[in-house]
Formats: structure tokens, sequence, C-alpha cells
């Protein structure tokens, strides 16, 4: 049996860049839109449903067959890509196009597609509709972090120890302008905040027993408000990750789909860091995990 094919993709907020190994050892590489489309520019007005055109795609024919076409900046028309030779510059469409294309107009064809898996077909010479061969793919991705700056996550709800509510409000009280009389804090990640009935001791001793049926009538409330995500943090539970852990099997019974514990994620001392990782775990592990299946099931 040969070797599979091994990928390298990172994706970052506009461009794609992959290598790929071939099971003979041949290396390739491919960079495109993280958007997954290709672009290039018309040649000479539509001969019926044909265009010639300039691409800089290093494909094998017909391997856009299928994808969307339209024209960059305009939005009155989109076509469907019948066929396409590389080497003749043609580009045949499944219609005539129902607009006027000049020469030199700019154009773009998308997959559908998340980028990666653009790039593995392009690696690979996989026509669309046909399964990738075996490979082992590493993918770097901006997509966390862009869906951090951007506030993109999924709503959350933190369940903390009993008091400390505003911890992550209050945070380490730093200033970020020292002199500012108007000070303005960026809200929290979560859009709602449990007091859990519970604490431990320093030394992760038991003082007050974790009370899950005093949880459950909130969690509901989330629930059928639609929120589906949950970071827990707990007091000392770097300690003794017990009363975090009981909190994790009850919200799942409940229906919660992701909850983020913070001893698990971040074993220390302190409260604050630890809470602060849970919250943003379970904010951008569904949406990294939804993209992530996406390329998987292919």
């Amino acid at each position: 049996m040969s070797s599979p094919w091994r990928i390298w993709v990172d994706t970052g907020g506009t461009f794609t860049d992959a290598v790929g190994v071939s099971p003979e050892g041949e290396r390739r590489r491919v960079k495109i839109l993280s958007t997954g489309a290709l672009r290039g520019t018309v040649l000479a007005p539509p001969q019926g449903a044909r265009l010639s055109v300039r691409t800089a795609w290093s494909v094998p024919r017909d391997l856009v067959r299928g994808f969307r076409v339209r024209l960059l900046g305009r939005d009155e028309w989109e076509g469907v890509v019948a066929g396409h030779d590389p080497d003749g510059g043609v580009l045949d469409l499944s219609a005539p196009p129902e607009v006027e294309i000049e020469t030199g107009a700019p154009f773009e064809v998308l997959s559908g597609e998340e980028a990666p898996l653009l790039a593995a077909r392009m690696l690979t010479a996989t026509l669309p509709g046909q399964p990738l061969p075996p490979c082992r793919m590493r993918l770097a991705t901006t997509l966390g972090t862009n869906a951090l700056l951007q506030r993109a996550g999924v709503p959350t709800a933190l369940f903390i120890t009993r008091g400390f509510g505003d911890l992550l409000r209050i945070g380490t009280q730093q200033r970020p302008e020292l002199f500012a009389l108007d000070v303005r804090k960026p809200e929290p990640l979560y859009d709602a905040v449990v007091e859990v009935p519970e604490r431990l001791a320093a030394d992760g001793s038991v003082l007050v027993p974790l009370d899950a049926g005093a949880i459950e009538p909130r969690a509901a409330e989330l629930l059928d408000a639609g929120t589906r995500v949950a970071a827990v943090a707990l007091m000392h539970a770097s300690r003794n990750p017990r009363h975090e852990q009981e909190m994790k099997e009850l919200l799942l019974r409940l229906g919660f789909e992701q909850v983020s514990c913070s001893a698990e994620l971040a074993p220390r001392i302190k409260l604050l860091p630890r809470a602060q990782t849970a919250v943003v775990d379970a904010y951008l592990s569904p949406v990294v995990r939804n993209y992530l299946d996406r390329v998987r099931s292919s």
C-alpha cells in the first residue's frame, strides 16, 4: 500500500498557502484566497457560453467544473463553470452570460468548499465530486483569532463559584489608560453568568458541597434562550477538580453541547486566568470544531 499524501495548509485572513508531498515524494505548492476563490481576467467578450481568460491557476483540466463564476464588483450575474481548459485559456459556462462582459473584466470562480479543501484538490489534482486520496493534513488557521477579534464566537454562559460573578469584569483592576477619567472596558465574552453554590478550601477540601439542584433551573433557562455552551471556573479547582467535573456532567446531561472546565485547560492556582481561559475556549471551540468537521468530512 502506497504512503498517503502529506499536506500542510496555513489559512490566514486573506490567503491560504499549502504545500503537498505526493506518495512518490514530489513536492507541490499552491496559494489561493482564503474565501476558496480563484481569480482571473477576461481576455475577450464571450462567444456564446465560452470565455477566453487569463489565469494563474496551476490546475488540471476541468478541476473548476461546477464552480460558481461571477464578475468582481458586479452582483447582477452569476454563472456555473461547465468546463475549463487551462492550456487553451478557455472557460466554458453552463449558459451564455446574461450581462455584457468587457475585455479586462476581473472574475472569480468559487468552489463552495473550505479553502484547505480546494488547496488539497489542486495539490492532488482531484476533480470536484471525487474523494481526496488518502492524506495526512496539518492545518493552521487564524479562524479562532479572527472570531475573537470580531466577537464572532457563540453565546456562552459562565458558571463560577458563588460570590465571584463579577470577577472577569473586575479583572486585575489594571487601567488600560492610567490617567483616563472615563474608563471604558470591553464587555466580557460571556452572555450570562451563574454563581454556583459550592466552595473548596485552598488545599482542595470541601467547605461547601456543590448544590447541583440549585443550578438546574437557571441552566434550563439558558438552554431555552439558545445558549448551548458553558465555561466552568470554580475556586481552587486546580487542587480538586471534582466540583468542576460534576458541573460538566450535569450541564452535558441537561443539554449543553460544549462545557469547558478551567482545571482541565489551565490547572493553575489563580482563578482569574483559569476563568478567562475557560471562557475563551468555550466561546471559540464550536467555531473551530465546525470548521474542522467540514474539512475532515471531505
